[in-house]
């Protein structure tokens, strides 16, 4: 469980929050705020959200808080913190932020750290998104139960009558789902008829949960059809999430967050499902400190579909490198996939590069659109798009 020690620490979040939130003048007073959290879609889910609020409400009137930029308004800024979730002094300084801006919809990425710590203890919400829940974040919670545990403390926040929106056939969402019903929130399941139904141009069926998901939330606080769709319309990409590049000499390359084994195998499925391709030539990493029996099967999940991998570094802060390389590569024996190690990520990418032919997609996994890499204590600049789109000028 979480250590004694943390949970004595999330105590004096808390009140820190509280503190935060009373310094700031308690500005979620009279917004409206909603929540969205789940293992994977999260950051996609709140573009789109945010897109829908813009088309009904105005993009003056509509903030954003997530693991890839901040929205004030009619401002955008990237988010360079390396978090999803920031700690509750610099979520409430936003909050006063967009306030004073007329910002009066939010949206709040959610992560199960945040929400374990209180991080954004005394909001209300108006609405909340629980999009799925799968291996993750188990160095901090242990088990997959008490990390559903974390998820399910975003219910807390609704206001009374807000909509939960949750994937139904998500059996530990499920079960969230169905304790809520009981206690009188106001429930509403995302199936897969609606996902069916729904239309985006962002590709993957993760992104058609991920529009369905943001679409019932809408629905359900009186958004209109119309503006719905018109949201929905206008995210053509999501900064980091399937971002395609073509290069001129033929091939392709996908960019993409994905940390997890389910991120992976769905992210990897769709493109062998809707990509006309020759070969997939793939980067495996994976962050360190953090759960570390989850890398095995990220690398099964990538040796499924892939014919050549390249296990490099993605942001190994403390931990020993070997140590994340030898779990990485476990789940490697026995796969007919032929793999090697280049432990630079610069020169990895140029290796694939390299090699890549024409009608070959080279999907590079675990960056997105960060902006820097842990290496020991410190962070290195580092800015996935702009080191590819270098070396295709170098080819």
């Amino acid at each position: 469980m979480v250590s004694l020690y943390q949970q004595l620490k999330n105590i004096g979040h808390f009140f820190e929050a509280h503190m935060w939130r009373l310094f700031n003048g308690v500005p979620d007073r009279k917004m409206h705020v909603y929540g969205v959290t789940g293992t994977n879609g999260k950051t996609t889910t709140s573009y789109l959200l945010a897109s829908i609020l813009e088309q009904a409400y105005g993009r003056e009137n509509v903030g954003m808080l997530t693991t890839v930029s901040f929205r004030i308004g009619g401002l955008e800024e990237m988010n360079e913190t390396k978090m999803t979730t920031l700690p509750s002094r610099k979520i409430f300084a936003y909050l006063s932020r967009m306030k004073k801006a007329g910002v009066t919809y939010v949206v709040l990425e959610a992560t199960s750290h945040a929400l374990d710590q209180y991080r954004m203890a005394g909001i209300q919400m108006d609405g909340v998104i629980l999009l799925n829940i799968s291996r993750e974040h188990l160095d901090y919670h242990e088990t997959i139960e008490k990390y559903a545990t974390a998820k399910e403390r975003i219910v807390s926040f609704l206001k009374d009558g807000a909509p939960l929106i949750g994937k139904q056939d998500d059996e530990h969402v499920q079960v969230i789902l169905d304790r809520a019903e009981k206690h009188g929130v106001r429930v509403v399941r995302m199936t897969q008829e609606n996902i069916s139904q729904t239309n985006t141009p962002l590709a993957g069926s993760i992104n058609k949960e991920n529009a369905a998901a943001a679409s019932l939330l809408a629905r359900a606080v009186g958004i209109a059809d119309e503006k719905i769709k018109a949201g929905i319309d206008a995210v053509k990409k999501v900064p980091g999430r399937m971002e395609k590049i073509e290069a001129p000499q033929g091939f392709s390359i996908i960019i993409d967050y994905a940390v997890t084994p389910d991120a992976l195998e769905l992210l990897y499925s769709d493109i062998k499902k809707n990509v006309n391709t020759k070969r997939i030539l793939a980067t495996l990493s994976a962050a360190g400190l953090r759960d570390r029996g989850k890398r095995p099967d990220m690398a099964r999940a990538v040796a499924k579909y892939a014919d050549r991998i390249v296990v490099t570094r993605e942001d190994p802060w403390t931990e020993s490198e070997e140590q994340i390389y030898s779990d990485l590569e476990k789940g490697l024996e026995g796969t007919s996939v032929p793999w090697e190690r280049i432990p630079d990520r610069k020169e990895a990418l140029k290796n694939l590069l390299q090699d890549a032919k024409p009608g070959d997609v080279v999907v590079v996994t675990g960056k997105g659109a960060e902006r820097g890499m842990g290496i020991g204590k410190d962070v290195i600049p580092w800015n996935e798009r702009e080191i590819i789109e270098e070396i295709l000028r170098d080819l």
